[in-house]
């Protein structure tokens, strides 16, 4: 049975990249996604606080991390879909994920340090990823929701961000016991 399923999945992998070589590859969508990332990580190089470089790359990373795990899971279960990808072989490369959602997250945490201040950043950050951004995703056929609404996102991506605060929070208050 196993050699079964992964003979299919070297089929659907040779399928996914003839059509990512023929269709994808240089198109409209997959120069904006090139775009968008690098806008966005040149926004983070801009805003990058000097000063905690090292704590605001670790909640780039963090998040990518947590941004990519959801995706995965979402993916999996069919919950959404990216019909472009701007590297063939790993989803976690796509036009959302890769930058856009994890700098935006990160410099949350930059900017906001406070508990009260950084939710109502967040809320709003989310509600216009979710209920802005997404949809224009979807619009230019970037994005595809399966089983999924924007409401969803919203309600995911408000608790990625909370997660995300808890974890660096603890990483940042453990380094400041150890470092005094």
């Amino acid at each position: 049975m196993y050699s079964h399923i992964e003979k299919m999945g070297s089929r659907y992998h040779s399928l996914e990249l003839h059509i990512w070589i023929q269709q994808d590859v240089f198109s409209i969508q997959w120069w904006t996604i090139v775009l968008l990332n690098a806008l966005f990580f040149i926004l983070l190089i801009i805003l990058i606080d000097r000063n905690r470089i090292l704590l605001i790359s670790l909640a780039f990373v963090v998040n990518f991390i947590i941004v990519g795990l959801a995706d995965e899971i979402g993916t999996f279960y069919d919950r959404w879909s990216y019909p472009h990808q701007l590297l063939i072989f790993t989803h976690r490369l796509n036009a959302v994920d890769f930058a856009i959602v994890p700098v935006l997250m990160a410099l949350c945490y930059q900017f906001f340090s406070k508990w009260k201040v950084y939710l109502l950043a967040e809320v709003i950050i989310s509600a216009v990823m979710c209920f802005i951004g997404i949809p224009v995703f979807v619009y230019f056929n970037m994005y595809k929701l399966e089983n999924w609404n924007y409401l969803y996102s919203f309600i995911v991506t408000v608790l990625m961000f909370i997660l995300s605060k808890m974890i660096l929070d603890f990483v940042r208050n453990k380094g400041k016991r150890y470092t005094h």
